[in-house]
């Protein structure tokens, strides 16, 4: 799901098959599931819309397959496996900072400084990603990215709560 956006279950299933060696029919329920149980209440994952087909149950057929994407966060959570390459795992960090800076105008100098000190050192940022995403994943913190910003916010006085919200300083 890394590689590539907006996938359905079936694609997610048969790329698992391929790359672990397991029957499709393993893959999927395995996927159903942790879409189902964990990635998507989780916020990691999300519906990113319906794909139309005309094979199926009718009410397949009516309503569309559903297509699933990394939300920022699951981007994080993804960047932090030591088995992407490195160069993938910045361009998705990179990929995630570029959606915040322009999703938050207000906050743009703030997220093109971090997103700067990340290109400058980005195994010492990464390491600070893998912290996040652990506290994240333990529901300590609201969004893996946070500890990359408070670290940042000392350079700059400027940054993240750990329950999310924005603040500057004063």
């Amino acid at each position: 799901m890394a590689r590539v956006p907006d996938q359905t279950r079936n694609s997610v299933a048969k790329d698992m098959a391929r790359e672990l060696g397991l029957p499709f029919s393993n893959s999927y329920g395995y996927v159903f599931k942790e879409l189902e149980e964990c990635l998507v209440p989780n916020g990691i994952v999300q519906e990113s819309g319906r794909k139309k087909t005309k094979m199926g149950p009718r009410a397949l057929q009516e309503s569309g397959i559903p297509s699933f994407r990394l939300t920022d966060a699951g981007m994080l959570v993804a960047a932090s496996l030591d088995e992407l390459e490195l160069e993938k795992r910045v361009e998705m960090v990179e990929k995630c900072l570029a959606s915040k800076a322009t999703a938050n105008p207000g906050e743009f100098p703030f997220y093109e400084s971090v997103l700067a000190w990340f290109r400058s050192d980005p195994k010492v940022t990464l390491q600070l990603i893998e912290t996040g995403v652990s506290e994240f994943i333990e529901g300590r913190i609201a969004h893996p990215i946070i500890p990359l910003l408070e670290e940042e916010r000392g350079h700059s006085g400027r940054g993240i709560d750990r329950k999310g919200k924005g603040r500057r300083a004063g």
